[in-house]
C-alpha cells in the first residue's frame, strides 16, 4: 500500500514540472484573455449603469473615473505580476502548481478589499469590480497551471 501511495507522490511532483519554454507566451496569453474577460465585464456592467463616471478612484494622475483602459491595465498588471510570482515559485518549490495556486488564492482574498474603500461606490460598482478580480484571477491562475505544465511521460 505505501509503494502504491509513494509511486503516486512521486507522479504527482513529476507532474508538477513547468513548461519554461512555453510559459512567456502562457503569460502572454493570460494577460491578453484576462484583459479581454474584464473588458467584456466592463462594458456589460458600464452598459447596466453598474459603473457611474461620478464615482472617482486615486490614479497616479489624480482622481478619475473606472475606463476601459484601466481595467484593461490592471487585468494586465495582474497577469505580469502573477507570471512573476510563477516564475519565482516554480524556480524555488519543489510542487511549484500548488503553491502557486496557495498564493494565488491569498492575493485574490486581498485582492478584494480595495473595492470596499471606494468613496460613494455603489454597492453594484464594488460587486462589479470583485467579479473583475475573480474573472482575472480564474483565467490568469487557470492558464498558466494548465498550459505552463510540462507534459508528463506517464
Amino acid at each position: 500500500m505505501q509503494g502504491t501511495q509513494t509511486a503516486s507522490n512521486e507522479s504527482s511532483v513529476r507532474s508538477e514540472k513547468i513548461s519554461w519554454r512555453r510559459l512567456s507566451g502562457v503569460a502572454l496569453l493570460a494577460a491578453i484573455a484576462a484583459a479581454i474577460a474584464n473588458a467584456l465585464v466592463y462594458f456589460a456592467a458600464s452598459g447596466l449603469g453598474f459603473i457611474p463616471r461620478d464615482v472617482l478612484v486615486s490614479t497616479s494622475s489624480g482622481e478619475s473615473p473606472i475606463t476601459l483602459g484601466m481595467v484593461a491595465g490592471a487585468s494586465v498588471a495582474g497577469a505580469i505580476g502573477a507570471a512573476i510570482v510563477f516564475v519565482v515559485v516554480g524556480l524555488l518549490a519543489r510542487r511549484p502548481f500548488r503553491l502557486f495556486q496557495w498564493i494565488s488564492v491569498v492575493v485574490l482574498v486581498v485582492s478584494l478589499i480595495p473595492p470596499l474603500t471606494i468613496p460613494s461606490a455603489p454597492v453594484a460598482m464594488i460587486l462589479t469590480l470583485e467579479v473583475m478580480h475573480v474573472m482575472a484571477w480564474a483565467v490568469i491562475v487557470g492558464l498558466l497551471s494548465t498550459l505552463a505544465r510540462q507534459k508528463g511521460r506517464a
